[in-house]
């Protein structure tokens, strides 16, 4: 960045500074009357002036901290004097010539700088003064963000289009080591605007830590999408044309090759945006990979529910993981994930439950009362061949048909969503034992009973009353607020939570652009009389310079019908002070209050892995039953590698909350085919909690095996004993805690591969019995070669497989109006982008720390792995003597606006 507001250096009075310092340094040696020594053992007031550049022309307000030489921290004011140069002004005792401190620099998407800085005086001045200049270097991962969609915007021309959108992989998705949010970033920034969270046209997939980090920048002229997507982070495009004209031969010998099995999503992704659906649903179809028949009948049963069986007060009952609502489902039908999605019935709230039954495009919805102890169950379908009539005979073929068809449905959605589904069934009144015997428990810690899941004829059989047909509508008002005026909402936010601050002596501005100073939302999820909300990040954004790709600004998952809430959490002196503005939308008024809307921001003090917190957005809050959830995911990808063509499954037995945490970070979901719940009794399971899953499509095998855990102990009597800050330590792979008396123990209690035909019987919960646990070790340990065997194949040394039979678990790269079955693959698993090892930590330039699913925080039985040593901060640079400052170009420090062109 071209440096502005430059600092005027004076050759003379550099002299004149140079030589007092080293006058000022003689006298005090022989105490000379009126020298500053005189007063060395009071306090004294140094001023460090800082100069910050960056790499790119941004304009980031850098955290800045200080430290004296016995690694104390600094208390200080900050002045900005113009966008790079800052004024530090402390009270310190004891300073002498030579004193030295220790500058950090921090910003989004750049390496963390320290230098030790000397003050000295300057002639007979009684101000120690010191400078330093620091030259922000770009991480590797911001620097492909900001250059590849300078690539993109080179051959897109963003500034001439009518519409800008990207999907990518980044963010979850590792790259040497690292999550690549610096990535987003990069895009944001680079964008210059074109492309915002705000603006919601910036869609991230599901991805794992293994997937390939992919980028497509999509252009709207008119109908016409011209798109350019950059493979593993290339920077020359892998494919360059038409979204929009599309036909047969472009997309079989071009298209699809090269975008890989997933081109399917990127092009009805950017197909459903150019038709203008709502993009919360957009971010919810980019979760599930695609947009098909199922992603768009779920939301319809999502506006059914809310239109005929509304949530009022249901649920509501002050426990911590209680929903409105309960979905017993039949994953594999794109479905399950728009609900679980959209309606916060996270699999990890035990708001979810679903076996593979015969009950195909089946979903049971339970709405229950905690007062009266009573439920309604509703269930409902989408018809497939009955969509399929109402568009017309033969509907379509290839490629283009399915766009056409897809074009279709987002209308009908849009005007019509009662003719996409069916509601079969609703039953009013059902007791807690029917509720216990479908999900397992009415209370979500509390299991009671084997779940049955979708057990129609158990449900048929109880003779209740079908009142499907004596619904009645509910009618909702319909805002018609403009984005500028969503954006205001943000805006008057903020400026409620500065008035708030105030009260407790805070300036809110002193942290813009900061890393202490987090918001929280339920702004991305929600909607306000039907609109979502989306721009409200914008105002905050434009005042604040908060983001998600900054983790600043963390829309945190929640139904779509609750409240619009903003939690500004800002870390001070070694607490949180958190302040929530909430939004009524019948006046349109905020009020305030002096606590927090979600407990997430309890781990903000210890440095959280990105992914972690990520995960934790989506479980909505945090909680003991979550902790563990990171460190399984890490011994997951620890002892369960896989390869491009390799997926996971996974089947929860032991459901808890912990399972939000590793079925979003290893990307499995109901709707993706690839998670099942079967929440059974501790006596059922013990402390077998789940059953993994490593299908291989190209030899068509796959592994299964049941993880056994034991949690880690501490010693919680322990003063600075805190549950949050010792786990993750753990994240880390840090085991030095001295709180810690035992790590946590994972062990495999069964581990072989199955046919195809066992694995249905294991997701459909097993034999008679019941119980896939017991299922599973009674089966025969095979190993990958005698399944080969087994199955008549043998493995093609060019990666083919001639084994017989098919398998249920991989895409489809034709059409996908069944949507996804089976046990479909991760989304986003194929493809291997850097090292999956120790991280290189973004936090200096020049040591490394152990990172997120580097070293193993746990004992393991089968598969273990180094811990990873946590090496101390190393030497930094050293600073030359600087001259003193004349200043110029004084101002205050505001953003600027992040949209129009």
């Amino acid at each position: 960045m071209k440096k502005q507001g430059v600092i005027l250096v004076i050759a003379t009075l550099m002299a004149v500074i140079l030589c007092g310092a080293a006058s000022a340094a003689d006298s005090s040696t022989i105490g000379g009357e009126g020298n500053i020594s005189d007063v060395n053992s009071s306090e004294v007031d140094p001023i460090l002036w800082v100069d910050v550049g960056y790499e790119y022309d941004d304009d980031i307000n850098p955290d800045i901290t200080v430290t004296d030489s016995a690694n104390n921290s600094v208390a200080f004011d900050k002045i900005k004097y113009s966008d790079t140069l800052y004024k530090l002004n402390f009270t310190y005792a004891g300073v002498t010539n030579g004193t030295v401190f220790n500058v950090m620099v921090s910003a989004p998407g750049y390496i963390t700088q320290i230098k030790p800085v000397t003050v000295n005086q300057a002639g007979t001045d009684p101000e120690f003064i010191g400078t330093a200049d620091f030259d922000m270097v770009a991480t590797d991962n911001y620097r492909l963000g900001r250059e590849i969609t300078a690539k993109a915007d080179e051959l897109l021309d963003f500034d001439n289009a009518d519409d800008v959108l990207c999907i990518t992989t980044a963010g979850l998705a590792y790259r040497n080591g690292t999550t690549t949010e610096d990535c987003l970033e990069g895009i944001l920034n680079g964008s210059h605007g074109e492309i915002s969270y705000g603006q919601g046209n910036l869609l991230t997939f599901q991805s794992i830590r293994t997937d390939p980090l992919d980028f497509c920048f999509v252009v709207r002229n008119g109908s016409s999408l011209l798109a350019a997507f950059f493979k593993n982070g290339t920077l020359t495009p892998a494919y360059l044309g038409t979204f929009s004209a599309i036909d047969q031969a472009l997309w079989e010998n071009t298209i699809t090759p090269t975008l890989g099995e997933h081109a399917f999503g990127y092009v009805s992704l950017a197909n459903a945006w150019k038709e203008g659906l709502s993009t919360d649903i957009l971010r919810q179809a980019a979760y599930h990979g695609h947009v098909c028949l199922g992603t768009i009948s779920g939301q319809a049963m999502v506006s059914l529910l809310l239109k005929y069986f509304p949530p009022g007060v249901y649920g509501d009952d002050g426990e911590l993981e209680a929903t409105n609502y309960r979905a017993v489902g039949v994953p594999g039908n794109s479905d399950d994930d728009t609900y679980v999605y959209s309606l916060d019935l996270t699999t990890g709230k035990r708001s979810y439950v679903g076996y593979a039954t015969d009950e195909d495009n089946l979903v049971g919805f339970i709405r229950w009362c905690a007062a009266t102890n009573k439920g309604t169950l509703i269930i409902m379908r989408f018809n497939e061949q009955a969509v399929l009539q109402l568009y017309g005979s033969n509907p379509y073929t290839g490629i283009a048909g399915e766009l056409a068809f897809n074009t279709w449905l987002i209308d009908k959605f849009e005007n019509d969503p009662d003719s996409l589904v069916e509601i079969l069934y609703v039953f009013d009144n059902i007791t807690a034992e029917v509720h216990n015997n479908l999900t397992g428990g009415v209370d979500s810690k509390n299991v009671v009973t084997d779940a049955l899941g979708l057990d129609v004829d158990y449900i048929l059989g109880l003779g209740l009353t079908n009142i499907a047909d004596q619904r009645v509508a509910t009618t909702y008002s319909t805002g018609n607020l403009t984005p500028e005026q969503i954006k205001e909402i943000g805006t008057k936010a903020v400026q409620e939570a500065i008035k708030q601050f105030e009260f407790d002596g805070i300036n809110l501005m002193d942290y813009v652009d900061s890393s202490k100073l987090t918001v929280f939302t339920s702004a991305g999820y929600v909607r306000v009389n039907g609109q979502v909300m989306d721009m409200t990040m914008a105002g905050i954004y434009e005042i604040l310079g908060s983001r998600l790709s900054r983790a600043t600004l963390l829309p945190v998952h929640t139904a779509r019908y609750n409240q619009l809430y903003f939690q500004f959490s800002l870390e001070k002196d070694g607490e949180v002070i958190s302040k929530t503005i909430y939004y009524d939308p019948d006046s349109g008024n905020l009020t305030a209050q002096n606590k927090s809307a979600c407990s997430i921001e309890g781990v903000l003090l210890y440095d959280p892995p990105y992914d972690s917190l990520m995960a934790w957005l989506w479980h909505n809050h945090i909680c003991g039953g979550s902790s563990p959830g990171y460190l399984i995911t890490n011994y997951i990808y620890d002892t369960f590698p896989i390869g491009e063509d390799e997926s996971y499954s996974l089947i929860s037995t032991s459901v808890s909350c912990r399972d939000d945490i590793y079925t979003y970070l290893l990307g499995v979901s109901p709707g993706g085919g690839s998670y099942y719940s079967q929440r059974m009794t501790k006596d059922s399971t013990g402390n077998d909690i789940l059953i993994f899953s490593v299908y291989d499509s190209v030899t068509n095998t796959r592994r299964v095996a049941i993880i056994n855990y034991t949690g880690p102990t501490f010693d919680t009597t322990a003063e600075d004993y805190n549950s949050y800050e010792e786990y993750i330590k753990l994240y880390w792979g840090d085991t030095s805690s001295p709180n810690l008396i035992s790590a946590p123990a994972m062990s495999l209690s069964a581990d072989t591969y199955v046919t195809e035909e066992e694995w249905n019987t294991i997701i459909s919960g097993g034999n008679a019995s019941g119980n896939a646990l017991d299922y599973i070790k009674g089966l025969p340990v095979r190993t990958k070669e005698e399944l080969i065997r087994m199955q008549g194949g043998s493995e093609n040394p060019n990666g083919g497989s001639t084994s017989q039979g098919t398998s249920t678990g991989s895409s489809t790269s034709g059409s996908l109006i069944g949507s996804s079955n089976g046990s479909n693959t991760s989304r986003f698993a194929s493809g291997s982008v850097g090292d999956s090892g120790a991280n290189v930590s973004a936090a200096t330039e020049t040591t490394t720390t152990p990172a997120a699913g580097s070293g193993a925080a746990y004992e393991v039985t089968k598969a273990s792995s180094e811990g990873v040593d946590n090496t101390p901060w190393g030497t930094y640079a050293v600073l030359g003597v600087l001259s003193v400052l004349v200043l110029a170009g004084v101002g205050f420090f505001f953003k600027g606006n992040m949209f129009g062109k």
